[in-house]
């Protein structure tokens, strides 16, 4: 076998070729002995056998059958590669033998001489099984198909395709496999059969209705739920802990009818004497001047509107205070807080204010001196069952007057009902009282939200600094009579927080308002669309007279009011769905229809922010 394998090529064999193609061939089979000689029969290398045969194709010596190529192809029999490769010069012709010009001898693979170290050495670096495998994912080669001269030159007139269609091929493939990723990859149940292998048209189709309804049923319930967050979050609850809770003391508004001092009349008439020729004159100032100090919306059409006297409306209430009786009533009580009685402007003209913390706001020297302040109201007057019976007392009233009860916190309305007592009564007057407050856990709602106001939240009042929701019944009137008959009624303050100056009503304006007065009462019209938007007081207290008595007193009018029977039940408004309840229905939907949680929607953020411009620019 070895004396086959290291046969003599003769050198004297005529050759058809030049002498330099068989110089060259003759280099080339021997670095190809010389490299046999370095490699073991189990990692035989055939490139210089492919090197040659090459250069025989290209001199003409050889051709290269059809189909075939040159490369190292798939070792699958090693034994028949050793071979071919030993034997290099047996399936040669005699002119391609004639080619190497002499006689060469291929050292044998196996020879003995090869150190035992080279061989492990080699058979580490080349295993004689490795096979070439192409690359994953790479696309298989088209297939060999014949191509006419036309379809050639066909293809050399076409046009290249341009730089920008290149570039929006390569961003629309690297969105596409983008998406995918992303659908792969999510956490949100169903998102990976939109993407996934083996599933064919309609399959994916039927997952996408899924998602949608999911989508369309999570929406339409998350909506319901954060309608009733915005509309309905509070709820009102009853506490019958009486011995916790204290109970706010009446407040009450006294209205005296004496209200013009007679001598302050007649300095007024005797300095105004131009504006008084005759007694018919005088007389009629007098009867106007008291019912215009007793003018409210019920009584509007009694005032007299064939005379002015030369006095505008802007002057109506400088003259009132300039000739008001003095009414000094005074005060006591059994309660462990001192009372006070405040002069305040109303609806029903001058009035008294006893216990109220929002009266001081509708003061005649308050509103002159163009102040907007809050003021130190001191503390709320409060009771406890434990104090026993509790009353409070104004002596020296003088004169008969009307009695309208109310919260600390609130004014007298002309909707509510009002008690006369005559001027020579004691009357004694039991009230039961109920009370709302509000937990202070919905100070962080919104006012549509808890559907009431604290008196800070006065942002919408326009005429005082503070929330009362009788003060804002009247700011509403106020502004429906500018609106309706373009002035005021005098008992309202004409400047507002802006600055701006309303019109006083005259006697044509007040002829106005005696056509739309119930309107104007019930805040109701046909003409007129109304929108007040007064919400109750957060903190409030409802009085209602459970009885009442008076007996004929020689020392004048006296009035005591108190609490007698303490009230067994309490209001109180709480918060039923809070924002921490959204988020737990919601999240509740979403992990109920999709599956997933808050670390979901933080990866769609991070997918389509941080990872898509990764993946679009720098990757």
């Amino acid at each position: 076998m070895a004396k086959d394998m290291r046969h003599q090529i003769s050198d004297n064999t005529p050759s058809p070729v030049g002498s330099n193609s068989t110089e060259s061939l003759n280099g080339i089979y021997e670095s190809a002995s010389t490299s046999d000689s370095m490699l073991t029969s189990s990692t035989a290398s055939l490139q210089p056998l492919q090197q040659a045969e090459a250069h025989l194709v290209e001199t003409g010596m050889r051709t290269e059958p059809k189909g075939s190529r040159l490369g190292p192809g798939l070792l699958l029999f090693p034994g028949t590669a050793q071979r071919h490769h030993h034997n290099p010069g047996a399936n040669y012709t005699d002119r391609e033998q004639g080619a190497f010009g002499g006689t060469k001898t291929i050292s044998n693979a196996n020879d003995g001489h090869v150190a035992i170290n080279q061989q492990r050495k080699q058979q580490q670096q080349r295993s004689i099984r490795s096979i070439r495998r192409p690359p994953l994912y790479q696309a298989a080669p088209p297939p060999l198909t014949r191509t006419s001269k036309g379809d050639a030159e066909e293809q050399e007139h076409a046009p290249e395709p341009t730089p920008d269609a290149y570039r929006g091929s390569k961003v629309g493939a690297k969105v596409h496999a983008f998406i995918i990723e992303f659908l792969q990859g999510s956490s949100i149940h169903g998102f990976i059969y939109l993407a996934k292998l083996g599933l064919n048209f309609v399959e994916r189709m039927l997952w996408f209705a899924f998602i949608c309804v999911a989508l369309f049923s999570i929406i339409s319930l998350s909506k319901r739920t954060w309608h009733r967050f915005q509309t309905s979050p509070m709820v009102i609850s009853m506490d019958r802990n009486k011995l916790v809770w204290n109970t706010s003391f009446p407040s009450l508004t006294v209205c005296p009818h004496k209200r013009i001092d007679e001598l302050k009349v007649e300095d007024y008439i005797f300095s105004h004497s131009e504006d008084f020729q005759t007694e018919e004159d005088q007389e009629d100032f007098r009867d106007f001047i008291v019912k215009l100090a007793s003018l409210t919306y019920d009584n509007l059409e009694s005032l007299p509107l064939n005379k002015s006297f030369g006095i505008s409306g802007e002057k109506y209430l400088d003259l009132l205070y300039e000739l008001k009786w003095a009414f000094e009533p005074e005060i006591s009580s059994g309660a462990a807080v001192k009372m006070f009685i405040y002069e305040t402007q109303t609806e029903f003209g001058i009035c008294h204010a006893v216990n109220s913390l929002v009266a001081r706001y509708n003061s005649f020297d308050y509103w002159r001196s163009n102040d907007w302040s809050i003021l130190d109201h001191g503390d709320r007057v409060t009771v406890h069952p434990l104090d026993g019976e509790i009353y409070a007392q104004i002596i020296n009233l003088s004169t008969a007057y009307d009695v309208y009860f109310h919260g600390a916190g609130d004014v007298p309305s002309i909707s509510k009902q009002r008690y006369t007592f005559p001027e020579s009564d004691y009357t004694t007057v039991e009230l039961i009282a109920l009370e709302i407050y509000t937990n202070e856990e919905a100070r962080a709602f919104t006012t549509k939200q808890r559907s009431c106001r604290f008196n800070y939240e006065a942002e919408d009042m326009q005429s005082v600094p503070i929330y009362s929701f009788g003060l804002c019944l009247s700011e509403c009137r106020m502004f429906f009579a500018l609106r309706a008959c373009g002035c005021i009624p005098h008992f309202y303050r004409n400047r507002l927080r802006n600055g701006r100056r309303l019109p006083v009503c005259g006697l044509e304006g007040i002829g106005c308002l005696v056509r739309i007065k119930r309107e104007i009462i019930s805040l109701k019209s046909d003409k007129y669309k109304i929108n007040c938007n007064c919400l109750a007081n957060c903190d409030d207290s409802n009085f209602f007279v459970q009885s009442h008595r008076s007996r004929v007193w020689f020392l004048g009018a006296n009035l005591q009011w108190g609490i007698i029977d303490y009230p067994k039940m309490q209001l109180r408004r709480d918060v039923l769905f809070s924002f921490a309840d959204v988020l737990v229905y919601i999240g509740g939907l979403v992990g109920f229809f999709l599956g997933c949680s808050a670390l979901s929607f933080t990866e769609i953020i991070y997918y389509f922010t941080a990872r898509f411009v990764r993946r679009m620019f720098f990757n």
